[in-house]
């Protein structure tokens, strides 16, 4: 099973194969800011620390909300729009 942890609070969380980050944070315990939940609002960007090949691919609309925030898609990514596919991630929630 997939395993993505949590930054900076260091909790973790086992998740099934395709949940998005979003809902792992949730299986952690920790709470995840997201306003509109369906890739278009940007406040749930999350770095990725380590594991990005475990990730599903960027999709070209979240490539959109993130180049609207300025922050390159190999470096953060949408924790509602991004599925996890196996391995470990490790993210950092931003302020």
């Amino acid at each position: 099973m997939p395993k993505v942890t949590i930054l900076p609070v260091e909790l973790a969380a086992e998740v099934a194969v395709g949940e998005n980050l979003l809902d792992a944070g949730e299986h952690a315990g920790v709470e995840m800011v997201a306003g509109c939940f369906n890739c278009s609002c940007g406040t749930c960007a999350v770095e990725v620390i380590r594991g990005a090949e475990n990730l599903a691919a960027v999709t070209p609309r979240e490539a959109e909300v993130l180049a609207a925030s300025q922050r390159h898609p190999g470096r953060f990514r949408l924790a509602c729009a991004t599925k996890v596919l196996r391995g470990e991630t490790t993210i950092r929630q931003l302020d």
